[in-house]
């Protein structure tokens, strides 16, 4: 009897000591399109593909959610064969939209038999154009919903690293601002110097300072941005500033959003200032289901031309390397 138990335990840690089989997920190979255009309203076109290196035949559902009216608007079955081909997933127009430029999003989530849950997330945008006729013309875009987690945030101005290479590598911008103009003043938000995501406001009352902003789309259903942390701080002078981090400054900053403060007390009377704005957010693309943050182009001419009028308002030493632009 011991005999037979001692063959059997010897048994059992030989098994154990065999390579245990990749999981599922590990054999299918998911593959995205990142953007694609619609031939026609009525036309399919190819979201992602499935893939199945494994050894064994398996099936994978796909559910497609729209996320602005909470439901799921298709589920099917997808057969991977082992060893097989890449396997197309289509897509249609899902929802006819009707405003030039009208976004609606998707949630594609695919499912392993005893594997991992993939999620892939998306918009579709009408373009409506005019041609020689001047009959319209209705297409159809399904881009991705990037995500940028933990992505650092600044107000529209110079970028540091144009002025002073050595300070930063970042796409930090500055904020020259004139404090003498009595009112509001509103600044374009810029997150990973790529898209437009809000706007910083300075309003000036005599000889109290309020800095506040907001995010673009936040008053929607369902908005997805969320605020991770904010700065905001104050300088007499470009020559003042010797850190951009703040995590790296010695002492916290003087200043606050919605906190007013007093140009003669903080500023020494001094209304020809620099503000530095640092906040850090995660995000994606399309921050609502009907939304979209618009790409930041610095170059456009409107923000060339603010610019350079934003340089000339500060000391002489302010140049900026004419290969930045």
């Amino acid at each position: 009897m011991k005999k037979i138990l001692a063959l059997a335990l010897s048994a059992l840690l030989m098994i154990g000591l065999l390579p245990v089989p990749a999981l599922a997920q590990d054999a299918i190979n998911l593959v995205p399109v990142k953007e694609f255009r619609f031939p026609s309203e009525s036309s399919v076109a190819d979201v992602f593909t499935l893939q199945n290196t494994g050894a064994a035949d398996v099936t994978a559902t796909v559910e497609v959610y729209d996320q602005a009216a909470r439901h799921t608007i298709q589920t099917s079955d997808v057969h991977l064969p082992a060893g097989g081909d890449p396997v197309p997933y289509q897509a249609y127009v899902y929802k006819p939209l009707t405003r030039n430029g009208e976004i609606n999003t998707y949630r594609y989530t695919i499912r392993i038999p005893g594997g991992s849950t993939r999620r892939l997330y998306y918009g579709q945008k009408l373009t409506i154009t005019t041609d020689s006729n001047g009959t319209q013309i209705h297409v159809y875009d399904q881009i991705t919903n990037s995500y940028y987690p933990r992505n650092t945030v600044s107000a529209f101005g110079p970028h540091f690293r144009d002025v002073t290479p050595n300070l930063t590598k970042l796409w930090y911008m500055f904020t020259p601002v004139d404090l003498s103009i009595q009112g509001r003043q509103t600044f374009v938000l810029v997150a990973s110097n790529m898209y437009e995501v809000g706007e910083a406001y300075v309003d000036v009352n005599g000889d109290t300072v309020v800095v506040t902003y907001s995010l673009f789309h936040e008053d929607k259903e369902d908005f997805t941005t969320e605020r991770l942390s904010e700065f905001v701080t104050f300088y007499n002078a470009y020559t003042d500033v010797t850190i951009v981090e703040p995590e790296d400054m010695p002492a916290p900053s003087n200043f606050a959003f919605g906190q007013p403060f007093s140009i003669l007390n903080h500023l020494g009377g001094d209304t020809n200032v620099l503000m530095f704005i640092r906040n850090r957010i995660t995000y994606y693309e399309f921050p609502a289901p009907n939304s979209a943050y618009i790409r930041f182009w610095e170059n456009n001419p409107e923000y060339k031309a603010r610019r350079e009028a934003m340089l000339q308002m500060m000391d002489p030493i302010m140049t900026v390397d004419p290969g930045a632009n």
